[in-house]
């Protein structure tokens, strides 16, 4: 039986060698359609969310507001986003896709889903339910850390 550290130890490895090597192989895939990661992680969070203003877009790619503003110009210029100001409040500065930018939004999930087929076809199919199963599951704890971590305790 593993001590508790050992099993610490071995899940920090794993997950350093995921993280690594699923950054390496989403690089090399979304690397074909000319998008910087920066820019590919603004164009997909644009996608799930919908437009947003520029401080919140910043706060989801977790950047301040002048890296992502340097991201941004580049996908402004590049026609892939719009800028705008909002209607309400004309000093908030709001990020949305244009056509093209939903065009390779598209472009980009495929992608996704491509390398993430190859990835699961890997796996043995009677184990798939339980590494989707594990997965969630780390996923859940990694959310609960994240929003448990900026506060302070008593």
């Amino acid at each position: 039986m593993k001590s508790k550290s050992s099993e610490w130890g071995e899940f920090s490895t794993l997950i350093a060698r995921l993280i690594r090597n699923l950054s390496l192989l989403e690089r090399d895939e979304k690397v074909c359609c000319g998008t910087t990661m920066s820019q590919c992680y603004t164009i997909e969070t644009l996608a799930q969310k919908g437009t947003l203003s520029m401080n919140e877009l910043s706060q989801h790619m977790g950047v301040t507001v002048s890296t992502m503003t340097r991201v941004v110009d580049v996908l402004v210029r590049d026609e892939v986003v719009s800028r705008s100001s909002s209607p309400r409040d004309r000093r908030k500065v709001c990020i949305g896709l244009t056509d093209k930018g939903n065009g390779l939004a598209r472009q980009l999930e495929g992608c996704s889903d491509e390398y993430s087929k190859q990835i699961l076809n890997q796996v043995p199919s009677e184990h798939r339910g339980g590494v989707l199963k594990s997965l969630r599951l780390i996923a859940d704890a990694i959310d609960k850390v994240r929003s448990e971590h900026g506060k302070c305790s008593s």
